[in-house]
């Protein structure tokens, strides 16, 4: 149901570094998670997340991020990165 109110965008920028190199600019935040923690799990989590930058046009991933759960019935590999080009 619309009232007839329409929200406003809002452009937020949040960045991972204090400044970015001359003429890059920041694509967005990527995420990319597989099942298991073992030998192959972070590259191929890698993989994952270097093709969903590349989607973007990013040419840089910084500020990566690992993550790696071990619960009884959910391990998981977790990346996350700032895309830029």
């Amino acid at each position: 149901m619309s009232h007839g109110h329409k929200k406003e965008a809002v452009k937020m920028n949040v960045s991972t570094l204090a400044v970015l190199p001359a003429g890059a600019s920041e694509v967005g935040v990527v995420y990319a998670s597989v099942e298991g923690v073992n030998d192959n799990s972070y590259d191929e989590c890698l993989a994952e997340l270097t093709h969903k930058a590349h989607a973007l046009g990013a040419t840089a991933l910084v500020g990566m991020q690992l993550v790696q759960s071990q619960f009884q019935w959910n391990q998981r590999t977790s990346l996350m990165a700032t895309a830029i080009k």
